[in-house]
């Protein structure tokens, strides 16, 4: 496929949701497959309505910040939409965050309302300012049945009826979307109606259309987010799991005869289930997948295997096209998707040589506006009209893309984003540690692993400081995917000659010590 020249076929998410809603009618929008609920999309346009008048109704309008910490159920992508309806900003929230978490959220994204599952609340009550941040009268609980506000009964008490309501415009802000960067603490992005409906057009386009798509990714996403957008565009069925399951996926594509997933390295290394090969499998994405992997992975399912390069600020970016068989196991990302130009960039502010590597710059129609309330990052993040993605790639003489690596400070694991200096910060705060740097370690099954390296106190020792304590800190305030795996004690960091820490050259540091503890064995190596 060639860059699509098709114009994005409507103007507003809402204008998606009923055009689906018109060409689809009563076919299954989405099956529930842990519970077996069952959406069309006549009902989804109509749940939308009505949800999006009961909000109203409790004083969401035009540009109200509403959070929403939901799982994978119905609720969540209803509310999503019926925030589009009104024009309202959605923030999305993990529903894995700690207290810390969520409240840096809220607060850093000026949210007043909170739509939020039932088994998250303790998380919301642990936070000491909650009042002032969502009045009781603000907060939405999905679940809760003996709560003042809750979900299911205020939409079903709404009506259907058409909002009296200036249709949102593309340019109209949706989301603010978080995300972890090299500077720290997450920062919001701002995106619009524009930037999902690109996104989910241009997915949409990338591969054969599906069918049956799985969506085992978080909603509160970027992936899991335009997995459902194709199926509002194509007419397709989304089949969506509360959580992903690693051993549990290849019988997943078996019972929902699903046509269209994704996959990483360890769904690449799974034993073949017999069953998969009848499958017909439209396509499959990946993103990262190791080379060696690719074509045995082809071979396994029987269908093409692409990779597709994106992050949160810039939508769909870069793509490998279905018919470029030849660059199958190449390592190859792709070319640039539609509506999206890329060129790599070096120190100076040139374009690199072919072949040399430098930073991916990108610009095109609906990436973000800005990082919420950060000017400085906003300015640091672009220049002119591009923006500055942090990786690192090279292009080859037919104009193919590669990532070499990150500029930023992130870590990847398991599909999620880490902030290092995040991991940092929370280290910091222990008793007896001087200085902390997290870095990401290879790992076969997640890509990458945390590692933390611990500098101490003087007169404090790891006897005092003990890996246990270090992680039980952390535990309390980050999410469990952003736990160290790995800690490792040093005498000092090895530095630049500014003094900062020069992560780039910890390993070498630790010599032939290499003392490491493993938590997921609460053991030390050696």
């Amino acid at each position: 496929m060639n860059r699509l020249e098709q114009e994005v076929p409507y103007a507003s998410l809402p204008a998606l949701v009923d055009g689906a809603a018109e060409r689809f009618g009563d076919a299954t929008l989405w099956v529930s497959i842990d519970d077996s609920t069952r959406i069309s999309f006549h009902e989804f346009a109509r749940l939308t309505l009505k949800c999006a008048n009961a909000l109203n109704a409790l004083g969401v309008g035009n540009g109200t910040h509403v959070a929403v910490m939901l799982p994978n159920v119905p609720a969540y992508v209803v509310t999503w939409m019926a925030l589009a309806r009104l024009g309202a900003v959605m923030v999305p929230v993990n529903t894995q965050y700690k207290p810390r978490e969520l409240e840096y959220v809220l607060q850093d994204s000026d949210t007043s309302f909170l739509v939020i599952d039932e088994a998250c609340l303790s998380t919301f009550e642990e936070i000491g300012n909650r009042d002032a941040l969502v009045p009781p009268t603000q907060l939405v609980v999905y679940g809760a049945l003996d709560c003042k506000l809750n979900w299911q009964r205020v939409v079903d008490a709404a009506p259907a009826n058409p909002l009296k309501w200036p249709q949102p415009t593309v340019d109209t802000l949706m989301s603010i979307q978080f995300t972890s960067g090299s500077t720290g603490f997450p920062k919001g992005c701002m995106l619009t109606q524009d930037y999902w409906l690109v996104l989910g057009w241009v997915r949409s386009h990338q591969g054969p259309a599906p069918k049956r798509m799985l969506i085992d990714k978080p909603l509160s996403y970027m992936g899991g987010k335009w997995r459902f957008l194709i199926c509002l565009f194509m007419g397709a069925t989304a089949y969506v799991a509360l959580r992903f399951s690693l051993t549990g996926l290849q019988q997943r594509l078996v019972d929902h005869d699903i046509d269209f997933f994704s996959v990483t390295d360890a769904v690449a290394k799974l034993p073949e289930l017999p069953a998969v090969s009848k499958l017909n499998i439209a396509w499959i994405s990946s993103g990262g997948l190791s080379k060696g992997l690719h074509q045995p992975l082809e071979q396994k399912f029987n269908a093409p295997v692409r990779e597709l390069y994106g992050m949160t600020e810039t939508g769909s970016t870069i793509y490998l096209p279905i018919a470029d068989t030849a660059m199958v196991g190449s390592g190859s990302c792709g070319l640039p998707a539609p509506y999206r130009d890329c060129r790599i960039v070096g120190p100076d502010g040139n374009d690199v040589a072919q072949g040399a590597v430098g930073e991916l710059w990108v610009k095109g129609r609906g990436i973000l506006q800005a990082y919420y309330n950060k000017p400085d990052a906003t300015r640091s993040a672009f220049a002119g009209e591009w923006f500055r993605t942090g990786d690192l790639f090279r292009q080859d003489a037919n104009g193919y893309f590669y990532i070499e690596g990150r500029i930023k400070d992130s870590i990847r694991r398991s599909g999620e984003n880490i902030s290092a200096r995040e991991i940092e910060a929370v280290a910091a705060g222990i008793s007896g540690v001087l200085e902390t740097a997290a870095v990401g370690v290879p790992d076969e099954k997640r890509g990458e692993e945390v590692k933390l390296y611990v500098v101490l106190q003087p007169g404090f020792s790891s006897e005092q400081v003990t890996p246990s304590q270090v992680i039980a800190y952390c535990e309390d305030k980050l999410a469990a995917f952003k736990l160290p795996r790995y800690i490792e004690y040093l005498a000092d960091f090895p530095r630049t000659t500014s003094g900062k820490i020069a992560k780039h050259q910890l390993d070498a540091s630790a010599g032939s010590r290499r003392k490491v503890f493993d938590r997921s064995a609460n053991a030390w190596q050696s």
